[in-house]
């Protein structure tokens, strides 16, 4: 798929002196100074040809902006005893968000107290949502659920009074996706292919789901590219699915049967997914990290380590041929850690025999990959991050209503997505114990998620099937070895924070990989289950 990103500039057109490409609309910081020198700069710049100038117009071109491209510098404002004025050119009352009403901002919040962390991105994400088709007035929020990665997530309110919606504004972090337009591509694919099965009437009863909205820009393209000074950023406009609720563990809800409840709807949440999305075509999709969910790659950065490789030349064996995943995962191969150190954690007595175990368990670990790779089961899109908080529930039925951040999707099978959803809902103990006693499979969890995926899903196949039980083995393993072969190289991959400890991926590992013996001695029972659940399904539907 193409680029179809609406770009402040045009494609290929090296920016200006003033940071805009020429041709191109800037987005400006709506700022009125109360020094003279500040508006005789602002007077200037507005009467500068338009190809030149470091600001234009938004929304409407009877309104000259001042201010530079995207941003004034926050001690500028400061210096001058700058305020943010409304559009009659009145300093407006405090607040803690930003307004746009029609073609004019109204930014409600002094510059005095501004943060560069908190309230300015704020004011600036009604700036850029501006850009988007949406009614007036446009007033944006910090959103304090934005996760992980993309840490840029704004609460956009739009509309006039009575007939307000609200939206999510993101920037995609490119440090994590370097490629954010194949996000995109991947995005709007997995989009297409759900609105498709639902507008074909694919839904049975009982069953509800929806599927993110993106809102295009003004020039109708589905999402912004910006190049500034700043460099190269992309944002998405998407509805923000009224009266849902998620769940960031299953530990927050204290009822048993309600408990089971939301563990089955996860699970056929996962299965509509799944079978709404099959007939996207993997020869399109790219994978947005490189090596992600790549066992033998994990592994060979574990091997890779144990060899006590520090440099590329020595590791030039574990290394992958692809010239991408190489450049992204090379420093993963190598040890970080002073010679000491490294000595320390490897000859560890509580962690050997872990180092062991991986050792000993490559070829079963190899299990999907081989089967995928000689075609005995499917490669198709799959969604890349199931865990429960990217799941939405309805909060009048109770029932699954969508499955979000669509930024992970890839070619690979479904019984990954499955494996990683169960391995972190059937695990007792969340990943972080440092009591391996307290480490164990909740069946009845387990049971619960088998039997809301098999009931739900519309195409699963007997070889896929039998590897259900495997799949939540293999990738308990192979984030132990991820875990592992981090703690052993130095922490380089899951980093540490300033309140962790620095055996906190040393703990990881031995966490997951206990939970894979526990899963292994478990494997009669989750066998049964799977295999009554399917038995089940099979007779309902002859």
């Amino acid at each position: 798929m193409g680029r179809f990103g609406d770009r402040w500039g045009r494609p290929g057109s090296p920016p200006d002196s003033s940071g805009t490409a020429p041709g191109s609309v800037g987005l400006s910081v709506f700022a009125v100074t109360t020094s003279s020198s500040a508006r005789s700069q602002a007077s200037q710049r507005g009467r500068q040809p338009a190809s030149r100038r470091g600001s234009r117009y938004l929304c409407s071109p009877k309104l000259p902006i001042c201010g530079d491209r995207f941003s004034l510098a926050k001690e500028d404002l400061l210096k001058s005893r700058s305020f943010w004025f409304d559009a009659r050119n009145r300093p407006a009352s405090c607040g803690a968000w930003s307004r746009f009403n029609g073609d004019y901002p109204v930014s409600l919040r002094a510059a005095r107290s501004l943060s560069l962390s908190e309230e300015y991105p704020v004011a600036q994400a009604g700036r850029i949502a501006s850009v988007f088709s949406l009614p007036r007035p446009i007033e944006s929020y910090d959103f304090p659920d934005k996760g992980n990665i993309n840490r840029h997530t704004y609460l956009i309110s739009a509309g006039p009074d009575g007939r307000k919606r609200e939206y999510l504004l993101q920037r995609i972090n490119q440090q994590v996706f370097t490629r954010p337009w194949s996000v995109m591509a991947s995005m709007l694919a997995s989009i297409q292919a759900q609105q498709e099965c639902l507008a074909r009437g694919e839904l049975r009863e009982g069953e509800e789901w929806e599927t993110i909205t993106l809102i295009p820009t003004q020039k109708g393209t589905p999402y912004l590219e910006i190049t500034d000074r700043r460099g190269y950023s992309c944002w998405r406009l998407m509805v923000k699915i009224p009266e849902t609720r998620t769940f960031k563990s299953l530990s927050e809800i204290r009822d048993e049967n309600e408990r089971l409840r939301i563990a089955e709807q996860a699970g056929s949440g996962l299965a509509l997914y799944g079978s709404f999305t099959a007939g996207i075509d993997v020869c399109a999709l790219e994978n947005p990290l490189p090596g992600y969910r790549d066992t033998r790659l994990y592994y060979n950065q574990l091997l890779s380590v144990l060899a006590g490789n520090r440099t590329v030349e020595s590791a030039s064996q574990y290394l992958p041929e692809d010239p991408l995943v190489r450049q992204s995962t090379e420093q993963h191969f190598l040890i970080h850690l002073p010679d000491g150190e490294y000595k320390r954690r490897t000859s560890d007595p509580a962690l050997v025999p872990f180092i062991e175990l991986a050792r000993r368990q490559e070829d079963f670990a190899m299990t999907l990959l081989r089967e995928m790779e000689s075609g005995k089961i499917r490669k198709q899109a799959i969604h890349g991050d199931t865990k429960l908080d990217n799941f939405l529930f309805s909060i009048r039925s109770g029932r699954v209503r969508a499955l979000v951040d669509l930024d992970t999707i890839m070619p690979h099978t479904w019984l990954v997505d499955w494996g990683d959803m169960v391995r972190s809902l059937a695990n007792v103990a969340g990943e972080k114990e440092s009591n391996l006693s307290r480490v164990g499979v909740d069946l009845k969890i387990y049971e619960a998620v088998a039997r809301g995926f098999l009931r739900s899903a519309r195409d699963v196949r007997r070889e896929e099937i039998a590897r259900m039980v495997d799949a939540v083995q293999i990738i308990a393993l192979e984030l132990g070895i991820r875990f592992l072969a981090d703690y052993l190289r130095g922490d380089s991959y899951f980093k540490l924070g300033p309140a962790d400890s620095p055996d906190l991926n040393k703990t990881r590992a031995m966490v997951q990989l206990t939970l894979f013996q526990k899963l292994v001695e478990a494997t009669e029972k989750t066998s049964a289950c799977i295999n009554s659940i399917s038995r089940e399904v099979r007779e309902c539907a002859s």
